[in-house]
């Protein structure tokens, strides 16, 4: 009880962190989605990767030979999230699974490598889409678009693109989908 009183105080204390960094930095996205909407329906299930931006160049060398990507989010126990990405590199498929735990706005994946907060795609237009900002153990900070459909309109990919960039998120790149998607499966 104690710990998550004072859990709710340091989060009440970022929310107000980060409404005056907003003031600051008008381009920053909107306050993160709390982890008791994500947890809905709407945003569990397949997301596709669109593209990614990061502040150093080399921490795009891992989405580089990504041709396509799926995540898909499913509820788990104890207030935990599934996470499951099927991706293309070259011609093979690869599947790898995570757990995220929820701590409101942020998300723990369990053996502590990374952290992510979730915004919808309201901020670049985009309904049917989310940005997730992953910093994993080497600081290594990105910022991933995702859709529920395979194709997004080119606008919607720019705006996110302009939108990273003014947070100085400058390095950029987008899905080939050369290949195509993995099946879910593989």
């Amino acid at each position: 009880m104690l710990m998550s009183t004072l859990w709710g105080a340091f989060g009440s204390l970022v929310g107000l962190f980060y409404a005056g960094m907003q003031v600051m930095v008008p381009c920053l996205p909107p306050a993160p989605l709390s982890t008791s909407l994500l947890t809905t329906d709407e945003y569990m299930g397949s997301w596709h990767f669109v593209a990614a931006t990061v502040w150093d160049e080399d921490d795009l060398k891992s989405f580089k030979d990504t041709d396509s990507s799926t995540l898909n989010i499913q509820k788990g126990a104890n207030a935990t999230l599934t996470v499951t990405e099927s991706s293309r590199v070259g011609d093979q498929c690869h599947k790898k699974t995570w757990t995220y735990f929820t701590m409101d706005p942020l998300l723990y994946r369990t053996d502590y490598d990374t952290i992510a907060l979730v915004w919808d795609g309201k901020f670049i237009n985009c309904s049917s889409c989310i940005i997730i900002l992953f910093v994993d153990e080497g600081e290594e900070t990105s910022a991933m678009l995702f859709a529920r459909s395979e194709k997004i309109p080119d606008e919607v990919i720019q705006e996110f693109k302009s939108k990273m960039e003014c947070v100085y998120m400058e390095d950029f790149v987008q899905a080939p989908l050369q290949k195509g998607y993995c099946d879910k499966a593989a």
